[in-house]
């Protein structure tokens, strides 16, 4: 299903949006300013912060985030509401508080080089361009995270779309990135949004836990 509504949602969710008001008014100043954990790094582009935002506020208030912005977007988008919508709508209402995600420059900067690679070489999946595996990828990142994690999005170019359709997890029976998304264990987080040459745009989201040194940071090293 993801392939056939990647078009229209291509061209249709940034003026849908644009011209709802955004259901701010449900949510506490004090929530909203949380989930923007974000907003002051510069190095991440307006709709980054955006993915960054939206995960955030679907984890530290699944519920509200459930009858706010997804059904708000569901009802837009007219996507059929099947059994990943509905689990998903369960998980998010039975789902208590999560920790918040920081940005981290090191899971940043690892993201928004696979999004390059899989765009400029119009693959998708968790190899780099040189056909490295996760697990070597991860390698210099697993000396700073007891525990990492990452999800690809392609095709979508805002980060409501992004974030919701990663949610859904449609077609994928294990949920594997709602369950990333949503992980209690997962502290830190780098977005990276790029071209792609098959599906126009791709996001790489990667995710790390526990820091196995607190003073550990590897752009000091």
């Amino acid at each position: 299903m993801k392939h056939i509504i990647y078009f229209f949602l291509f061209f249709t969710t940034s003026t849908l949006f644009a011209q709802k008001i955004t259901p701010f008014e449900t949510w506490s100043d004090n929530d909203l300013s949380i989930a923007n954990s974000a907003k002051n790094f510069k190095e991440l582009s307006f709709q980054e912060k955006k993915v960054i935002f939206y995960i955030n506020l679907a984890r530290i208030n699944g519920s509200l985030f459930a009858d706010t912005y997804l059904k708000d977007y569901m009802d837009d988008v007219k996507i059929p509401k099947n059994k990943y919508y509905k689990s998903l709508v369960k998980m998010l209402k039975e789902q208590p508080r999560l920790p918040v995600l920081n940005f981290d420059e090191d899971l940043f900067n690892e993201a928004v080089k696979h999004a390059k690679e899989m765009g400029k070489t119009g693959r998708k999946g968790h190899r780099s361009g040189d056909y490295e595996s996760f697990g070597e990828r991860m390698a210099p990142l697993q000396k700073k995270f007891k525990k990492i994690k990452e999800s690809n999005q392609y095709g979508f170019p805002d980060a409501l779309s992004i974030v919701i359709d990663l949610l859904i997890d449609d077609e994928q029976e294990s949920l594997r990135h709602r369950k990333m998304l949503l992980d209690p264990e997962l502290f830190y987080i780098g977005v990276g949004i790029r071209a792609h040459k098959k599906f126009m745009i791709n996001t790489s989201i990667l995710m790390g836990g526990e820091l196995i040194n607190q003073s550990s940071v590897l752009n000091s090293q």
